[in-house]
């Protein structure tokens, strides 16, 4: 539904002329360039409006309509789905059919796009149509004031800088209204940040609480809101952002694959998803052990898991998505590790051995909104301290180092967390004092070193390293033709039995044979 009514189109309330133009007839190039033109919003102008079947006399409408034949308007409609299916990219606005003063028009809301520059060529009717040889030149649309035109080369570079100039969370949603926003979580969100607005809260619309925290434009057809409100505020999200969702799965025993597992998915606000999803771990997963140290007054104190480092590490993954792809952050927890997962992955200037020691600063927020709004309710600490305080988390509970993991692309990035060694389920064989003689195999040794269920899953890899001496990561998946996570604790395995040491780190690692 267009929210602004053909009656205000027509007789010029609200709406600025400029963002409005008339078509008496349907000509599909002039339409289409228009609708490129309305996308592109080179004004800064979220748009405009278009309407077919009315005649125009320097720039105003002249009524009564003339209005389009009824039993046209099916074949219009198609036509410009057809039509728009040739912007590049994608562009489809909304279209109406209404009738006004007896006489039916069709009239189209082409909003600002987000994923532009957009393009269109010059004919978009077809050559039988036509009559003529079909131009079908890409140019770039635009409308600096009330005509439509190609954009020339000192507009081209503005219109790349504008698209590439705003992010993604702070451009204006024109799939969203008011319906989508709760104001229960606006409410929630200003009283968690102690904001001066608490005292207004009870006196404020909805719409005026949505700008004052710049998430949303006075627009003349009424509130337009960012996709950072929706994110903020919004009940559910996910269903105009799709992925904007937090996906948790629980493994119960060693065999994830063919295990019994939990599954939960967290909806709503980013902020209260990754609340919730802290929560679940805080009161299902986090355990304290408490050891009485011979010789100390003291007893040693630990957790399983630092609250505070998953914490971290899920704030990351959350302010370091790319909003525009339907991809959720995910939570894999295993019976002696935590891995989470986002995408994309760290930018390509950052060397990942520096950033697993914790000596590389982002140069920038891939989200630098969000990062603001979670800091104001406690959530993320100063820019670029993230993966420093996961180490010093880690470090403080005595738990391992963390494994960070990305592709060359940097498509993905997936953080594990070990389990501290004291809640390690230790078998009599891993207590031993090795025999590392040489002149036995792995497959020897290792006989008596794992248990009969361990050395069966391990055997592939095992009789590789014999062979080989070494194996990579990449080609234990192909061995045991298992998934990357369940080749990372088979790997671990060998590792801790001391017949195998692994060099290097993440997607480098080189797993050798003592």
């Amino acid at each position: 539904m267009i929210p602004v009514k053909i009656e205000t189109l027509l007789e010029g309330r609200k709406v600025e002329r400029n963002r409005i133009e008339y078509k008496e007839g349907f000509n599909p190039s002039d339409i289409v360039h228009t609708i490129c033109a309305y996308a592109n919003d080179i004004a800064g102008e979220d748009g405009g409006y278009l309407v077919i079947g009315v005649k125009a006399k320097e720039g105003i409408p002249v009524l009564p309509p003339k209005g389009l034949p009824q039993d046209t308007l099916d074949d219009i409609q198609l036509k410009l789905f057809q039509y728009c299916n040739k912007i590049e990219p994608r562009y489809i606005p909304k279209i109406e059919v209404v009738e006004y003063d007896g006489k039916y028009l069709i009239y189209l809301k082409c909003s600002a796009g987000d994923a532009g520059p957009y393009q269109a060529p010059v004919d978009v009717y077809s050559k039988r149509e036509a009559g003529k040889q079909q131009d079908r030149t890409m140019k770039y649309w635009i409308r600096p004031a009330s005509l439509t035109t190609e954009a020339k080369q000192g507009e081209l570079a503005e219109l790349f800088e504008k698209f590439a100039s705003v992010p993604y969370i702070d451009r204006i949603n024109p799939r969203t209204s008011m319906d989508y926003i709760r104001r229960g979580y606006v409410e929630d969100f200003i009283r968690a940040s102690n904001s001066s607005l608490i005292e207004e809260l009870n006196i404020r619309s909805l719409e005026d609480l949505l700008i004052s925290e710049e998430v949303a434009e006075d627009k003349d057809e009424g509130i337009a809101i960012k996709n950072i409100g929706l994110l903020m505020f919004g009940e559910r999200p996910d269903k105009l952002i799709p992925g904007t969702k937090i996906e948790l799965v629980r493994f119960h025993d060693e065999e994830a694959e063919a295990s019994d597992f939990t599954e939960k998915t967290f909806y709503g606000p980013i902020w209260k998803q990754v609340k919730d999803a802290l929560d679940y771990i805080k009161n299902t997963v986090i355990e304290e052990k408490v050891v009485k140290v011979e010789g100390k007054a003291e007893a040693d104190r630990f957790f399983n898991y630092p609250y505070n480092a998953i914490e971290e590490a899920l704030v990351n993954a959350v302010l370091h998505k790319n909003y525009k792809e339907d991809v959720p952050v995910e939570i894999r927890i295993y019976v002696d590790y935590i891995q989470i997962i986002n995408f994309p992955g760290p930018d390509r200037y950052i060397d990942m051995d520096k950033f697993a020691a914790g000596k590389v600063r982002a140069r920038k927020y891939r989200n630098p909104k969000i990062g603001e709004f979670f800091k104001e309710i406690d959530l993320s600490e100063k820019k670029s301290t993230g993966i420093s305080k996961i180490l010093r988390e880690l470090r403080i509970n005595g738990s391992p180092l963390p494994d960070f993991e990305t592709d060359m692309d940097r498509t993905y990035m997936i953080t594990t967390i070990k389990i501290h060694d004291g809640f390690k389920l230790k078998s009599d064989s891993r207590n031993k004092s090795f025999d590392r003689s040489f002149d036995r195999s792995l497959t020897e040794v290792l006989t008596e070193v794992l248990s009969k269920k361990n050395y069966d899953k391990l055997l592939p890899l095992i009789q590789y390293l014999d062979e080989y001496n070494e194996i990579t990561p990449l080609e234990a998946e192909r061995v045991v033709n298992k998934s990357k996570s369940t080749v990372y604790r088979y790997l671990t395995m060998l590792t801790e039995t001391g017949y195998v040491e692994v060099y290097g780190n993440t997607n480098k690692a080189v797993y050798r044979k003592i």
